[in-house]
């Protein structure tokens, strides 16, 4: 093994002197594949990467043409042959037939089967998951690198010595293997058990030909433990030294039963670079982007997880970083740091060359946390080079950050030229930090379009789905499709369109949406079902594999299915269009390799394709294959060939005279380099542009030579006679070109330019959208002459006129003008015409064509440049001529209406001159008010206009602005007076915005990450709210600053309607009122005085310190306030909540958030919860309302609310429907309803309202305290309480059915005038001098109960126990369930100190009888003397027998009255003391009443005396 890891700056010459741009390509072989279909065969083949010009193919079925002429497409349905045809294909180059390619038997099926021949050692289940292609032993056919699911290890849990099979502990892990399509493992690795992950999808092995040689190599991530079994039969055993054989350890902690997420986080970590046929390792070395950094040991601290997650995100790719070799590509991290490297492989020693590393761990900085599941290799700048598409930001090849949109992490995210109006490539993402998706140049990280949503939006998907909408469309999971060419929503039916995977498999040449194992076409329904597949990764359901594996430029799809083997899935569709392979391609061959890394996501070419658009050529692969590249001379000696120029640097190069080559192509290429440098900070960092020119001197070409122009440098053609009679096909970049063109047609294509000064174009030119025609050249006054020149819709042609007004000329004997009549098309439908004039060009005429014959008309074409003037084109006698007009000095005018309701430029006389008070045009410059004296308020703008201000001064009169065109310039608009103005247009002028009174309705605003232009211009004019109203018409996001004035602001928001603002609000002393049901969404600054809402919902943001940005009140008198909800921050709030009395609102807590305002008023608030750490700090103890506390998940945990602090609630009605949680302080209820969980280990006050509560749920943790003097009746078992309960006033009145302990093994206090009552179990209670016991629930009349003790019950002095005796059951003594009486079951000591009092339902008094017997209490032990003992009053003839009363089981019967106790309390008797042992104490004359006390004066001490009565009768007193 050639262990060498080299870090060098050798590279860096490399990235600064002149490279290739472009690229080594796979040497693929035909790929011929035949499928039996109702029709026949289908046959279908790959075009090479060097067969894009002038190359048709034959068809042989066993040995026969079966074709009539060469196709020239690359598939062919036979309609005679059959299941036992072979077929060959043989490509014909001029006219002359080539090699054939290898025999293709016919499939019964659309899909190829491969029955994968697993190693006969393994015992487990091995389930197919994602795969990567590459050609590893250099055949021509692709193998398959694919991962695989351990099925027992998942189902046991991922245990430490893999799964138990037979018994038997079997070592197998997750296996990576290197697969033929004839099912033959070539060799394989067991990843061991420090691998592991519950989703397998940070498992990972790609292949690509990173030394050139025609074999692909691997590469992996391995751990010590990992065992590869390469193609000899020896095996490599890592170990913690990266040696083959060296002691190693096996980390794993298997995942617990019913956990959510599992990785291993430890061990060593190496990277296995190997010849990709065999597994033989080139290098293992240590894993060089690290878990741990030197000095590092936790892994919270280091990725912000401890648990593996954060850091076990691994990707790898093979991207061209300078145009020409491919690098290895490393990348770690998606959600909080992110780790880089690419090294240079040494062909020779396959030595890993570091090329550049990068990292960012700065959090808070906008290139940190930016990772998504997935990520992109694409040239996205097109400067020949490939850059890193990382989620949200990317990373240029120079090894520096290109841009950012500091958005951060995501799903799925999509990178394509999906605008082909626009220059370079776009991104289509969806976003879970700040969603919901974005659309923006992947260059800059300009933002076009962005749906602001609250929580994750987990899948989207871009492409060319529709032929009845111009370019790409984007559709994301929180959204409706978007346009990718208008930046905005559709309006065409777009049913059908999926978010999963997109895919070519019909013959046109829009994409199908492919997704589980279905395909399907918008609009059209199911293409085809994958019958017998299955597809991968739970709900991703994903395929193995997606590319184009074989047949024609149309993809395949890779499954697994039910027996654990896998199918290649092939389309039978015939399709009218050529393309080359999809391999052959630069961003789809990278897609090739990084697709299974992460989330499997689909592929996406570099370019555009469409019918619609006319665009049905991909253009040519960037690719060295069949090409001869030049240095410094182009002779004869590359007559026939393809010559090749594509240096990376200012070249000049000898034309021979007389050449002929086949083609010539030039790569003049540019250099887009980003400036970010590791652990940067900033977001708008610097980026540099540079392009190249590549000039040819000498002679011309001749023959049928074919110029091609790739690259966005420019190609100098030598100033002479050009006779060949090929096309020049400029694809990119600039054509400079001053002489003659004899005959070749030039065609330039989207943004390609043509600089030519006096050339002569006699093969004509044809033009496409966003090219440029210069005659004379750039920025110099000349002329260019052509024979036809065809400008398509958005072409330019760029005039100069100089100071002296000399203009360039064009010369064209037919000019044709196309024109297209889209709806969702882009900025231009029409050519255009640029003027690059002086600013104060003069009034007058200006020649500028000379035209033979128009095909379209002159009128429709777009002149630009001429801002401010009045300009014309006119053509007479073949002159084409740009008239300027002379306008008057600019003054103050006020609108009529009264021609028409146009306004435009010095035309209509729809105004009143202010000074001399007669009709007038509008000239740019003018101050113009709208009134009520107007004809009409209907103001249609037909022509861009530049007034000074705008002011509309309307009371009755309501205006509405709408039109094609803009109030543009240096300008502002004020709204005065009391009426209503609605602006419909879209208007880009830089200025100030006023609405001091009355209503100004936009249904378009100006936004920095979209459209920067709407009703009110550009995005960064201030609208100052001053006592008027603005109202959004529709959903709308914005970037304007809103400022409030002293008067205060308000925003009305129509019920459906949402306004986003994402710039600021200020204005100290300002108060903003948001009015109307619809939604608000405040920006992330805010520096006002005060927030009112009255209805609809306003959603909250985050400030950059993670505070959310509110004012420092907000008033809540309606509506819904919904707070930020980043669960990757941990924030803050400040702000004061106000809900005045009879109001009643809601509010949505942030799920991470210290809350520290106060909350007042008395008026409802409903209060979310959506997650775990939100807590209120803030002292509400003034909210004298309603506080009803809800949760609402928005993430993975469920929602607790969090009351922080001990100010309490005590004035609030608080209502609990969610987990309410004190985190362990002393919080006090004033009243307390619903049926949710209370938390936390601190002490609940409840009831501090006097009223009744009826609290229904849980208590867990913590104690009570019972206050107030309302009622609360407790049914649910309370034994997760954590301290004694206390009743201090009011009653706690238990309705337990169960034997359970209704507050645990905690103690009851009851104290003050506190009452506990009811039937339940307790532990030990206490009742205290001033409360009472009583047992029983008293109100009900048929079921009273028992209160049972698991331990003691103590009444202390001055305390009452009280029993209420309500049926007769003679002779009861038993627990009868309470039917008799209330009483009370104690296991331990009943200890009677205070007052015991008895009473009876009137009912049973009526019907008492000798015998009734009541137990009123059993305990284990009785102690104790009651101070006082009231009876109830029997009928006459019967008393009260207490002989058993004072006893462990306490009984009370009904005897016979025999004297003392029959007599009435005030009736004297004489009667005789005695012990109740039978001892005389002496004589005394008393009454029933006055007994306790006449006992006492005798000397007695404490006890229970027996006093005979002189005519008999027995009567018991107790003594104190």
């Amino acid at each position: 093994m050639n262990k060498r890891l080299l870090t060098t700056s050798a590279l860096a010459l490399l990235l600064g002197m002149g490279a290739s741009a472009q690229r080594f390509t796979d040497k693929l072989d035909r790929g011929l594949v035949a499928v039996k279909t109702t029709k026949g065969v289908y046959c279908s083949w790959r075009i090479q990467a060097d067969e894009y010009y002038d190359v048709k193919y034959n068809l042989y079925r066993d040995g026969s043409l079966v074709n009539s002429e060469p196709l020239d497409v690359s598939n062919f349905t036979d309609t005679s042959g059959s299941t036992s045809s072979k077929y060959t294909v043989k490509a014909v180059v001029n006219g002359k037939e080539q090699e054939a390619s290898k025999v293709a038997s016919v499939l019964t099926n659309n899909y190829k089967e491969i029955k994968i021949q697993y190693p006969s050692q393994l015992k487990s289940t091995y389930e197919p998951n994602d795969a990567c292609c590459a050609d590893v032993d250099g055949d021509g056919e692709l193998e398959i690198l694919m991962k695989f699911n351990n099925k027992e290890e998942g189902a046991q849990l991922y245990p430490k010595n893999g799964p138990t099979i037979n018994g038997v502990e079997t070592k197998e892990y997750s296996m990576l293997a290197c697969l033929k399509q004839d099912g033959t493992v070539l060799w394989w690795v067991n990843c061991g058990p420090n691998m592991g992950d519950f989703q397998n999808n940070e498992q990972n092995i790609v292949g690509y030909d990173w030394d050139m040689d025609g074999k692909a190599e691997v590469v992996m991530r391995l751990e010590e433990g990992s065992e590869v079994h390469m193609a000899d039969g020896t095996t490599y055993i890592i170990g913690a030294d990266g040696k083959n054989g060296s002691s190693w350890k096996n980390y794993r902690e298997p995942k617990g039963s019913g956990s959510v997420e599992w990785f291993t986080h430890y061990g060593k970590e190496f990277l296995w670079y190997c010849e990709g046929a065999t597994g033989k390792p080139y290098q293992c070395v240590d894993f060089p982007l690290k878990r741990f950094e030197d000095g590092e040991t936790s892994l919270e601290k280091a990725w912000g997880d401890g648990y593996g997650h954060r850091s076990s995100k691994y990707f790898f790719g093979a991207p061209y970083l300078d145009g020409k070799h491919p690098s290895i590509f490393l990348g770690r991290g998606i959600y909080t740091r992110h780790k880089f490297i690419a090294y240079d492989v040494d062909p020779k020693t396959h030595a890993l060359n570091v090329r550049w590393k990068w990292t960012n761990n700065q959090a808070g900085s906008p290139w940190y946390g930016q990772g998504y599941h997935n990520y992109t290799i694409a040239d996205v700048d097109w400067d020949g080079r490939d850059e890193i598409v990382w989620g949200s930001m990317v990373i240029d090849d120079n090894g520096n950050g290109l841009s950012t949109t500091g958005l951060g992490h995501g799903d799925s995210q999509h990178v394509s030229d999906f605008n082909p109006y626009i220059h370079g490539q776009e991104v289509f993402a969806c976003n879970e930090d700040r969603p919901a998706n974005n659309y923006r140049d992947a260059t800059t990280s300009k933002i076009y379009y962005r749906k602001i949503d609250g929580s994750d939006a987990g899948r989207c998907l871009a492409g060319n789905f529709y032929n009845d909408i111009p370019g790409a469309v984007g559709n994301g999971a929180h959204d409706t499709p978007i346009s990718l060419i208008t930046n905005n929503h559709t309006d065409v039916n777009t049913s059908g369109l999926g978010m999963n995977f997109r895919i070519y498999w019909d013959g046109d040449l829009q994409e199908e949406c492919f997704d589980n194992t279905t395909v399907s076409k918008p609009g059209k329904g199911t293409l085809v079902t994958f019958s017998g597949a299955y597809s991968n990764n739970s709900t991703k359901a994903t395929p193995c594999y997606q590319g184009d594996v074989f047949g024609d430029w149309r993809e395949e799809v890779i499954e697994r299915t039910d027996d654990n083997n896998i199918r290649i899935y092939t389309t039978t569709e015939p399709t009218q269009w050529r393309n080359y392979s999809l391999w052959y391609d630069h961003q789809y061959r990278n897609a090739m390799v990084w697709q299974p890394c992460g989330y499997n996501q689909p592929p996406h070419v570099s370019y555009f394709l469409g019918e619609l658009e006319g665009i049905t050529i991909a253009p040519p692969p960037l690719t060295t294959t069949g090409r001869e590249e030049i240095s410094s001379t182009i002779g004869t000696n590359l007559n026939g060939k393809h010559a090749l120029l594509d240096a990376t640097s200012d070249v000049t190069v000898s034309v021979a005279n007389g050449v002929s080559p086949a083609i010539f192509t030039d790569n003049a290429p540019s250099w887009v380099q980003g400036t970010a440098e590791s652990e940067c900070k900033t977001k708008n960092t610097e980026i540099k542009y540079a392009y190249y020119t590549h000039t040819l001197t000498g002679g011309a070409f001749t023959g049928n030579t074919r110029v091609v122009k790739q690259g966005d440098g420019t190609l100098v053609l030598p100033d002479v006679t050009q006779t060949y009679t090929g096309k020049t096909d400029v694809w990119a970049g600039t054509l400079q070109f001053d002489g003659t063109m004899e005959n070749s047609p030039v065609w330039l294509n989207r943004f390609a330019e043509l600089n030519s000064n006096g050339g002569n174009f006699k093969g004509g030119i044809k033009a496409d959208y966003g090219s440029v025609i210069r005659p004379g050249g750039k920025e110099a006054v000349g002329s260019l002459e052509t024979s036809t020149l065809a400008l398509n819709f958005g072409s330019i042609v760029e005039f100069d006129i100089d100071a002296n007004g000399n203009s360039d000329v064009l010369k064209a004997k037919t000019l044709k003008l196309e024109k297209k009549d889209w709806e969702n098309g882009p900025e231009y439908l029409v050519p255009r015409f640029n003027f690059v004039a002086p600013a104060d060009l003069k009034a007058g005429s200006y020649k500028i064509a000379e035209i033979g014959n128009v095909e379209g008309s002159i009128g429709d074409i777009v002149l630009t440049g001429l801002d401010g003037h009045k300009a014309s084109l006119s053509l007479v006698d073949g002159i084409l001529t740009l008239n300027i007009s002379d306008l008057r000095e600019a003054t103050s005018v006020v609108w009529t209406g009264e021609e028409d309701n146009q306004w435009n430029l010095a035309d209509k006389s729809n105004f009143k001159n202010v000074t001399s008070g007669s009709a007038d045009v509008f000239v740019s410059g003018d101050n113009v008010t709208f009134g009520d004296d107007a004809k009409n308020g209907n103001v249609i703008l037909t022509e861009k206009v530049f007034p000074a201000s705008v002011t509309f001064n309307n009371n009755s009169l309501e205006y509405t602005v709408e039109g094609k065109k803009a109030i543009a310039g240096t300008s502002s608009i004020t709204k005065k007076g009391t009426g209503n103005v609605n602006i419909n247009n879209v208007n880009t002028f830089t200025g100030s915005v006023n609405i001091n009174a009355g209503s100004l309705k936009v249904s378009n605003l100006g936004v920095e990450d979209g459209v920067n232009t709407g009703a009110l211009g550009y995005y960064t004019n201030v609208i100052t709210l001053n006592g008027g109203t603005l109202i959004p018409t529709q959903n709308i996001t914005t970037s304007h600053p809103i400022a409030l004035g002293s008067n205060g602001g308000f925003v009305e928001i129509p019920a459906g309607v949402s306004l986003s603002i994402t710039s600021e609000i200020a204005g100290a002393s300002g108060t903003l009122t948001k009015n109307g049901a619809g939604n608000l969404t405040l920006p992330s600054t805010a520096s006002y005085g005060k927030l009112v809402i009255n209805n609809g919902i306003v959603y909250g943001s985050e400030s950059s310190g993670s505070k959310h940005a509110y004012p420092k009140t907000i008033v809540l008198n309606g509506g819904t306030l919904r707070d930020a909800d980043n669960i990757y921050s941990y924030s803050s709030n400040s702000a004061n909540i106000e809900v005045p009395s009879g109001k009643k609102s809601s509010w949505y807590l942030d799920s991470r958030c210290n809350y520290s305002g106060a909350l007042t008023g008395g008026g409802t608030l409903n209060v979310y919860a959506t997650s775990t750490r939100g807590y209120i700090n803030g002292n509400w103890s003034q909210f004298a309302g309603t506080l009803n506390i809800y949760t609402s998940k928005t993430g993975s945990y469920n929602p607790v609310f969090y009351f922080n602090n001990s100010n309490g609630l005590a004035k609030a009605s608080v209502n609990v429907y969610g987990t309410l949680d004190n985190n362990g302080k002393n919080v006090a209820l004033g009243d307390l309803t619903g049926s949710a969980t209370l938390l936390g280990a601190g002490t609940w006050t409840i009831g501090s309202l006097n009223k009744n509560i009826s609290f229904t749920g849980k208590i867990s943790g913590g104690k009570i305290v019972k206050t107030g003097t309302g009622a609360w009746v407790v049914s649910t078992i309370q034994n997760e309480v954590k301290g004694a309960t206390t009743v201090n006033e009011g009653e706690l009145r238990l309705k337990s059915t169960t034997t359970d302990k209704v507050f645990g093994s905690y103690d009851m206090a009851v104290v003050g005038t506190g009452v506990l009552s009811g039937r339940g179990t307790l532990h030990n209670i206490a009742v205290n001098s001033g409360a009472t016991l009583h047992p029983g629930l008293v109100s009900s009349s048929t079921l009273l109960g028992a209160i049972s003790s698991a331990n003691g019950i103590y009444c202390y002095a001055g305390s009452k126990l009280h029993f209420t005796l309500f049926a007769n059951k003679n002779g009861g003594t038993d627990v009868d369930g309470g039917v008799t009486r209330t009483y009370m079951n104690v296991a331990s000591t009943l200890s009677l100190e205070g007052d015991l009092v008895i009473d009876a339902k009137s009912a049973y008094l009526k019907n008492a009888k000798v015998g009734d017997t009541f137990v009123l209490w059993i305990a284990k032990k009785f102690e104790g003397t009651p101070t006082t003992v009231t009876l109830p009053t029997l009928p006459e003839g019967l008393e009260w027998d207490t002989t058993d009363l004072y006893k462990p089981t306490g009984v009370l019967k009904v005897v016979v009255s025999t004297g003392i106790s029959n007599l009435k309390s005030d009736v004297t008797f004489n009667g005789i003391v005695y012990t109740t042992n039978g001892i005389k104490i002496g004589n005394i004359v008393t009454t029933r009443a006055k007994a306790q006390a006449d006992i006492k004066a005798l000397g007695v001490i404490p006890g229970i005396y027996v006093v005979r009565g002189a005519q008999g009768g027995v009567l018991k007193v107790m003594v104190k």
